[in-house]
């Protein structure tokens, strides 16, 4: 067999199995070790999903993203029903998609996603409970992102009194108070750090109003719900949780 061949068999799989079961058994268990292979189980609760998620994350970072359940057979399986183990939610920030930054295929993740990741509206409240209550999630993650514009945006307003024209005051709406609220506590810091700061306390204030949701809140009290706040780095392509 030619050196090209026996590369090309590697890298596609069949080099393991055709090498002997040694091979075999290191790709498998490089494959269990980092969560990439096939269909994997549904965690059974908020800490497994959070550290599945976070196997994902370092996954992406390192550029191994597996991409494992896109294929025909997964779709038609999915077209019957669904079981996402964790609900995030987003930004609509296009440089933020849930699924490829935790390096998770179709139908795990129930992904809401607004603009500043707030959770002070009844469709995105209800959403989420939806999650929980009809396919039995076991973790929310409310996930921000640096340099997110709605907080911008929102700095812009509370600090140089700037005004945007349609609907879009309706996103700044629910941060107003955060920005406010760390402005207070810290009245030195340039227009920067303020914007980050508020982008982290943004992200911990959505994680506290949906903890304070009667149905998320009885979940939470029965051990059947998680809820944690994070934020991705767009430089780095890193989630750290808050």
């Amino acid at each position: 067999m030619s050196s090209v061949t026996r590369r090309g068999l590697v890298r596609s799989g069949l080099g393991a199995a055709i090498a002997g079961p040694t091979v075999a058994l290191a790709a498998a268990e490089s494959a269990a070790a980092d969560g990439s292979s096939g269909h994997r189980h549904r965690p059974r609760n908020g800490e497994e999903a959070l550290n599945r998620l976070m196997r994902g994350n370092r996954r992406f970072v390192a550029g191994r993203a597996s991409h494992h359940t896109h294929d025909t057979a997964h779709r038609a399986e999915l077209a019957q029903g669904q079981s996402p183990f964790a609900i995030i939610l987003g930004c609509a920030d296009s440089r933020v998609p849930p699924e490829i930054v935790f390096d998770e295929g179709l139908g795990a993740l129930f992904v809401v996603r607004v603009a500043g990741n707030t959770a002070r509206t009844g469709v995105v409240i209800g959403s989420v409970e939806y999650s929980v209550k009809k396919f039995g999630s076991v973790l929310i993650m409310v996930l921000a992102h640096s340099k997110c514009g709605a907080v911008e945006a929102t700095v812009e307003a509370v600090e140089d009194g700037a005004t945007f024209p349609g609907s879009i005051p309706d996103v700044a709406k629910p941060i107003i108070p955060v920005v406010k609220r760390v402005r207070h506590r810290q009245p030195h810091v340039d227009k920067h750090r303020l914007v980050t700061l508020s982008i982290r306390a943004n992200a911990r204030a959505a994680a506290r109003d949906l903890q304070r949701e009667p149905l998320l809140h009885h979940a939470i009290e029965q051990g059947k719900l998680k809820v944690v706040a994070a934020e991705y780095h767009l430089h780095s392509g890193r989630v750290r949780v808050l």
